[in-house]
């Protein structure tokens, strides 16, 4: 029963055309858009009993922040492929991420691409049949400039957040006080707020801006 399962599930995945694209290196997979593919049904797994399941480490981020899945209850020893769409019928996807299921579980992790901000699926499938989804949102923050002194002035602007919204920065996990409240705009951007680097350690730190809901990270210096 398993084996004429499991031939069946990789005739209908190699004809959908889901087959692990990119180049896997140690540096992990090269990723690859894949123009009107179709991906099968989300959230469907082949053994019902013990339904399959993923988690991410983050939902909300910018380009270049690092998610991990982790998976649970696949089908043991097959090929996975981690697709990063935008959810659409016919939409391009990109793979970003390749492995093996393992024991069925397992943890596989990407670099969020650089597309539009926006709302996006984060899509594993095995080649036995077992689909899993979960949501993400892309965000968009930029520092002016991006090495700044204690104490110094920096000038923040944003995409991809909450309308509305007041938007508040840290940095090394410490608030960055504003001039006057940063707010988004009707369409949740935001520019020219003006923040104060906090007293924190000098050196290579993570910026982060949070509407309460979506956050961006993005690399900065203290200097």
């Amino acid at each position: 029963m398993r084996g004429f399962h499991l031939g069946r599930a990789r005739i209908l995945a190699l004809a959908g055309g889901l087959v692990a694209l990119g180049v896997a290196s140690s540096g992990g997979l090269v990723a690859a858009a894949v123009p009107g593919m179709t991906l099968p049904p989300p959230d469907s797994c082949i053994a019902p009993i013990l339904p399959c399941s993923i988690a991410l480490s983050i939902d909300s981020g910018s380009h270049g922040n690092r998610v991990t899945v982790t998976a649970s209850q696949f089908w043991p020893g097959e090929p996975f492929t981690v697709y990063f769409w935008n959810g659409t019928f016919g939409a391009a996807a990109l793979a970003v991420a390749t492995g093996s299921t393992g024991t069925g579980s397992f943890t596989s992790d990407f670099a969020t691409p650089n597309e539009s901000v926006g709302n996006y699926t984060v899509f594993v499938t095995d080649l036995a049949g077992d689909n899993q989804s979960a949501g993400f949102h892309l965000t968009k923050v930029r520092s002016a400039p991006n090495a700044v002194g204690i104490s110094g002035t920096m000038s923040l602007s944003g995409q991809g957040f909450l309308p509305n919204h007041v938007v508040r920065f840290h940095l090394h996990g410490t608030l960055a006080t504003t001039t006057v409240p940063c707010r988004t705009n009707g369409t949740g951007a935001f520019s020219g707020c003006l923040a104060t680097v906090p007293n924190v350690p000098v050196g290579s730190t993570r910026l982060i801006a949070t509407d309460g809901t979506y956050t961006a990270r993005i690399d900065f210096t203290v200097v």
